[in-house]
Parts: structure tokens; C-alpha cells; sequence
């Protein structure tokens, strides 16, 4: 009996499980759940229809329900289609047994299908998500996805949508438009998570791993990350900038991003945030608008960068981009690091900027300035832009024996200096000579501090009006006074003038008006002036001591003692008019008038040249100053022992051109030979021995002097009427 027993339950367990099996594998075929799952479905949505082909009764071991299982669907919203592959409604076991029949999961597979009747579909089920939005971005493309309904208590419904996007087109916020869009997706509780993103913008190809959108409070929460490569176009377009100008087209850069977007559900921007690293390879910046190569030796106007990293931080209104390279301004230099951190506020722009200029050869001519190849430099600044305003908050320029400092240089939108607190140097020039050297600025009074200057340059730009540029033209419209107090202003190697104090008054750039004086070691007095006149700039020097003056000009050499009095009137800012008189003074290894004097057969006067050296009472010179060309009116020497007149031209480094001539005192006036014996030098024991005097011509580069002479036996009215001039002056 018991086996009999275990024989039927066996029989019964078997014949269960076994039908179970098959309900579960391959279900029962019917048509009287039609009607009903049509009745549900309309129940949602009176524009929801369905078209059931055969109905399958399965058993859902997992979910204990029954399944009612249908393929090849054709679903309806108005008269859009959804072609469905696969539909399970799962119905729960217990609500069947009490007879309340109660949908508990449903599960949607779908085909390929249009992504605008997607839309449609999901706007129907109203989900809180703005899918009117997407149906006016979206044009063209092919969705696949999977819906799992689940329906929990009081009848609500919990929707996860997974899903395939393929080649579609969409219009972001009705500005940009993004071009073969694909990627997979994933819904659930308001939250959509896109994965494996693919996409083209601007010809430029973007990939995404994973993007996460939250639509479940009252602002729309989207982060993710983006991989791609970019070019300059786009750059340009995304900053608002043409940066084509300046960087080759042909860069591209290697950028991964992440960014955080929140809008409204009315889709307006509330904040974001982009992250992004970019690599460049290599990228040749065009700086051809910038004019380096009078301070930069071997300069290209081009600035390469090499292996850079970039880090872009966009916050709302707020962006700080971090730079890092490798640079070279010259082919033939090694890559040195160079380093720049821009912030951004929406009001003020900050500028940090480290350079390594071990590589640049840099000279800057009017302090006598010079950075030679592979000697240290290092450069950093830190600049604000506000407005058309920049400040130059700190700005460094040094190595172990130089340092330059600015602080606080406030420029306009042209870089023209409006204000400033300091600018300080302690530096080494090509001399050697260390300089050091402050400009302070308090309203519109300037303090200039120096300990030690070589002002050597300065006074040979006011001797020869060398150079027509305005160094103060770098200010804009600078009204201000200067008081300059310098302990030990430079001349030359031998010479340095003791306590340079006075002042300066400035207006609209100009030097209006200098007053300057000096001592120098053995108390001798230095006066500098500088004044308008009539509308004319007149500047004057007076010296007790006239070589360190004298010997600026290249022509004039072997200058001793004497005093100077020099004085030059600026017509205009390309010409002027000088004045130089130098007294009781005596040219000595002067090699140009010893062979002067040897041509002319003065060997006797030309000894002494060699020798103690040649006196003279006074000289003077009238020379004009235009761009590069020193024209000399006239110069006329008188002394004991010979006079001299010429006249000429003088090419800055180029060409000396003089003609003129020289005369022994004995043939202007025997009575004032002081020297004794000089007679027989110039005129020889014997009458008719001595010399009347030569014409001579000096002409050829200043290192390189072809004199000629002719001798003469009549002086011009010109020499006469001077040298009697200078007697009657002297007499009287």
C-alpha cells in the first residue's frame, strides 16, 4: 500500500514538475487572455490599442506568476506604431486564486523602431521627463529598447527602460547640432544612465563612457565624461576667439573631460561644470605681432610648444585653465619649461606665468643689459585683467646676480602704463658694473633711488640725440614729478660723479624741464639741465672734467684734461641742434692727428702728440643730429702750437667723413708761440724750410681711418676771420 502510495505521489511530483517544465519553457496557446490584455492596456491610455497574434500561457518559476506570453506585437499610440518582438505579462498566482487578477510585471522587447514614435510612447505613459523637448531635438535615428513594468502597491507602476540609440541626429538647446549619435541607455526612478556614447560635432569625433541624468527633483542633475581629440576650429568657437591667427591648424589635442550640468525641466541652464585634460604633442604659436627681436638674439617669432598638458575647469561664469610645457623660440634650443595659470571670475581675468629663458640670448640695449646663451633666467608675473585695464600685480626677471621687480603697473587696453608703485633693479651689466636702481610712485611724485647707475648710456643718447623714441611713451599720458637722489652715477671705467641729486617734472610724457648736478671725486662740478625754450627742448652739460663726455664720440679720441659745456636744442623729435665747447684741454695718443701731423711733415708737433700731448685753448663744434647721421658744421681747435677747422659727417658704426684744415700757430701769429724752440719745429732753421699749413681728408669706418693731406700756401678767409675771432674775444 505505502508503495503504491509513494508511486502516485511520485507519479504526481513528476507529471507536475514536467508540466511545470513546459508551461515554463514553451506554455499553453490560448486566446482568452486577448480581450483582457487589451482591456489593460487601454486602461492606461485611451490612445493605446494592440494587435495580439497568438497568446502563450507560461509559468514564471522566478517571479511565481504566470506569464502570458506574445510575439511579433504591434503596438499602436494613435496612429504611431511600436513593432514589438517580445511581450511577458505576468500575472501574479495568488491574485488568480482569489479571483483578483492583478498584472504584477510586464516586460516589452522591442525591435528596431523610429526613435520619434519612442517618444511618443513614453510621453504617453506620462513619465516625468521633458520628452517634448527630445522630440523637437531628435531628427531621423532607430531605437531598440527593452520596458519592464513593475506594478507595486496602490496600483503604481515602476518603469526601467534599457535601450539602444542608433544613428541619430540632435539639436542641443537649439544652438548645436550633434551628428551620429549612438549610444545605450538605461531608465529607472527618473534617472537615466546613457553608456558607450558616440558622437560627431563639428566634423570632430566624441566618445562618452557614461553619462547619468537625474530628473528626479525639480532641477535636472546630468554628469558624465567625454573623450576626444580637438582642433583649433574648435577651440576658437567654444572660447569665442579666432586662435587660428596664432596656433597651426594642423594641432590636434587629446582631451578627456568630465562635466556636471544642472537645467530646469523647462531645459534653462542653472550651472555647470566641465573638467577637462588636454595633450598636445606639438603646437607652433605665430607671434609675429610681437615685436621681441630687438631683446631676443635668434629669434623666430614663433613659440613651440612641446608635450604639453592643459587642464580646463570651466565653472559658470568661472574658468581656470593650467598649462604645462615644454618651449622653444629657436629650432637649434633645447625645450626648457614654461608654465601659465589663467582664472577667470566673469570680472577679473588672472594671469600667472613661469618661464625658463636658460635657453635665450637677451639683450636690452638702453641699460646695457645682456643674458648670454645657457645662462640662467628665470621669468614669472602675475597679471589682473579688468575691463580694458590690466594690473601687473608682481613681475620677476632674475637669476643669481639680477633681479629685476615691478609691482602694482596698472596698463590700459594698449599696454600703455597708467599707474604704477615700484619698479626696482639689481642687475650686472655688459661691463660688469652692478647697478642698482628704484622707482617709487606715490600720486604723481616719483622717488628714483640708486646706490650705483651707469648713466654712461643715458649721456650719450643726450650727446649725439641717438635715438628719436620717447622711452616714456610707454606710459600713457605720465604728469609727474621726479626727484632723483643717485650716490654713484657711472661715467666711464675711470670716471663717477658723487651724489646726482635733483628733479624732474614730466607732463603728457615729456621731460619738460631737468635740473641736475654732481660732484665728481676731486670736487669738480657736474650741471645738467633740460628746459623748453620757445617751444624747443634745450638741454645743456656742463663739466669740469670733459673726457668721460668727449669720449662718446667715436672720432674725437685722446681727449685729456679740459672743461665742457655742451648744449643742444630738439626742433623736433627727429632733429636737433648741438653746441660742444671743450677748454683748455690736450689731445694725446690721438692716433688719427699724429699721422695727421706726419703726413703734413710736422714730426716735430707729431712727437709731442705721443708725448705729453698737444694743448689746446678751446675747441668747438657744431654738428646737427638726424636719425643715425651726426652732420658736423664745423669744428674749429685753436692752441700753442696749431689750429684746426673742419667740417663733416659721421654714420652711426658706418662712416667717418672729415675735411679740413690744419695750421701751425707760427703761420697765424709767431707772437704767440709759448713754447720755446717752436719756431724751429714749425719753420726750420733756414727761410723757406717751414710748413704753411695742409688740407687734409679723414674718411673710411671709425676703426679703420684712410687721412690724406695736401699741403698750402694760402688760408681761406673762413679759418682767418675764426682765429681772429678767438684772439679778440681772448684779448678783450
Amino acid at each position: 500500500m505505502y508503495k503504491n502510495l509513494f508511486r502516485i505521489f511520485l507519479i504526481f511530483i513528476t507529471t507536475t514538475t514536467i508540466f511545470i517544465l513546459y508551461l515554463s519553457f514553451f506554455g499553453i496557446k490560448t486566446d482568452k487572455f486577448n480581450e483582457f490584455i487589451k482591456s489593460e492596456v487601454s486602461k492606461k491610455d485611451t490612445r493605446f490599442n494592440i494587435d495580439l497574434k497568438d497568446v502563450f500561457i507560461k509559468f514564471n518559476i522566478k517571479e511565481k506568476s504566470l506569464n502570458l506570453n506574445s510575439r511579433d506585437v504591434i503596438f499602436f499610440v494613435n496612429n504611431e506604431k511600436q513593432k514589438i518582438k517580445n511581450i511577458d505579462i505576468l500575472v501574479g498566482i495568488i491574485s488568480i486564486i482569489k479571483q483578483e487578477i492583478k498584472l504584477k510585471k510586464v516586460i516589452i522587447n522591442s525591435t528596431q523602431n523610429e526613435i520619434s514614435s519612442l517618444l511618443k510612447l513614453i510621453r504617453a505613459y506620462k513619465i516625468n521627463i521633458p520628452i517634448l523637448y527630445f522630440q523637437n531635438s531628435v531628427t531621423g535615428g532607430k531605437v531598440i529598447y527593452d520596458i519592464h513594468i513593475n506594478f507595486i502597491e496602490n496600483n503604481k507602476e515602476q518603469i526601467e527602460i534599457f535601450g539602444k540609440i542608433i544613428d541619430t541626429k540632435l539639436n542641443i538647446l537649439g544652438r548645436e547640432k550633434l551628428n551620429d549619435v549612438k549610444f545605450d541607455f538605461f531608465y529607472k526612478n527618473k534617472k537615466i544612465e546613457i553608456k558607450n556614447l558616440k558622437f560627431n560635432y563639428k566634423d570632430i569625433n566624441f566618445l562618452s563612457k557614461i553619462i547619468n541624468i537625474d530628473a528626479s527633483n525639480e532641477l535636472i542633475n546630468i554628469q558624465g565624461d567625454i573623450k576626444n581629440k580637438i582642433n583649433i576650429n574648435f577651440l576658437s568657437n567654444f572660447f569665442k576667439y579666432d586662435l587660428k591667427n596664432y596656433i597651426d591648424d594642423n594641432v590636434q589635442f587629446l582631451s578627456k573631460s568630465n562635466f556636471n550640468l544642472i537645467i530646469t525641466k523647462k531645459f534653462k541652464i542653472k550651472s555647470y561644470r566641465i573638467n577637462s585634460n588636454l595633450n598636445i604633442d606639438q603646437a607652433i604659436i605665430n607671434l609675429k605681432n610681437i615685436h621681441l627681436t630687438n631683446y631676443i638674439k635668434d629669434f623666430e617669432k614663433v613659440l613651440t610648444l612641446n608635450n604639453s598638458s592643459i587642464n580646463l575647469n570651466i565653472e559658470n561664469d568661472k574658468i581656470n585653465i593650467k598649462i604645462n610645457s615644454k618651449f622653444f623660440l629657436n629650432k637649434k634650443d633645447k625645450p626648457r619649461n614654461i608654465s601659465l595659470n589663467y582664472y577667470n571670475t566673469g570680472v577679473v581675468e588672472n594671469y600667472e606665468l613661469d618661464i625658463d629663458l636658460n635657453e635665450n640670448h637677451l639683450i636690452f640695449e638702453q641699460i646695457k643689459f645682456e643674458k648670454k646663451k645657457y645662462e640662467k633666467l628665470l621669468l614669472n608675473f602675475t597679471l589682473n585683467k579688468k575691463r580694458d585695464n590690466y594690473e601687473l600685480i608682481n613681475f620677476n626677471l632674475y637669476n643669481d646676480k639680477n633681479n629685476f621687480t615691478l609691482k602694482n603697473i596698472l596698463f590700459n587696453d594698449s599696454f600703455k602704463i597708467k599707474d604704477f608703485s615700484l619698479i626696482k633693479a639689481s642687475f650686472h651689466n655688459q661691463d660688469g658694473f652692478l647697478n642698482d636702481i628704484s622707482f617709487q610712485k606715490k600720486m604723481n611724485e616719483i622717488k628714483l633711488i640708486s646706490n650705483k647707475f651707469d648713466i654712461s648710456p643715458i649721456i650719450e643718447e643726450n650727446l649725439k640725440s641717438k635715438n628719436n623714441k620717447n622711452i616714456l611713451d610707454i606710459f600713457d599720458n605720465l604728469n609727474s614729478s621726479v626727484d632723483i637722489n643717485i650716490k654713484s652715477a657711472k661715467l666711464d671705467d675711470q670716471y663717477s660723479l658723487n651724489n646726482l641729486n635733483g628733479s624732474s617734472v614730466i607732463k603728457k610724457n615729456k621731460v619738460n624741464k631737468t635740473n641736475l648736478s654732481a660732484k665728481f671725486n676731486d670736487n669738480k662740478k657736474f650741471i645738467y639741465t633740460k628746459d623748453k625754450i620757445d617751444g624747443k627742448r634745450v638741454t645743456t652739460i656742463y663739466s669740469d672734467v670733459a673726457k668721460p663726455f668727449v669720449k662718446k664720440f667715436n672720432f674725437l679720441r685722446g681727449f685729456e684734461d679740459g672743461k665742457l659745456d655742451f648744449t643742444s636744442t630738439k626742433t623736433n623729435e627727429s632733429f636737433s641742434k648741438s653746441e660742444l665747447r671743450i677748454y683748455d684741454f690736450k689731445l694725446k695718443d690721438m692716433p688719427v692727428l699724429t699721422k695727421l701731423l706726419s703726413l703734413a711733415s710736422l714730426q716735430g708737433i707729431a712727437d709731442l702728440a705721443t708725448g705729453e700731448g698737444i694743448r689746446f685753448n678751446e675747441f668747438d663744434m657744431y654738428f646737427d643730429n638726424s636719425d643715425n647721421l651726426i652732420n658736423i658744421k664745423e669744428i674749429y681747435a685753436l692752441g700753442p702750437a696749431i689750429s684746426i677747422l673742419m667740417e663733416g659727417y659721421v654714420e652711426k658704426n658706418k662712416l667717418v667723413s672729415l675735411r679740413g684744415t690744419l695750421v701751425p700757430a707760427t703761420t697765424i701769429n709767431k707772437t704767440i708761440a709759448k713754447i720755446p724752440l717752436l719756431g724751429n719745429i714749425l719753420v726750420g732753421e733756414k727761410m723757406g724750410e717751414g710748413v704753411f699749413g695742409v688740407s687734409f681728408k679723414i674718411k673710411g669706418p671709425p676703426d679703420d681711418l684712410d687721412t690724406r693731406v695736401n699741403p698750402i700756401k694760402t688760408l681761406t678767409p673762413r679759418f682767418i676771420t675764426r682765429t681772429l675771432d678767438k684772439i679778440k674775444k681772448k684779448t678783450n
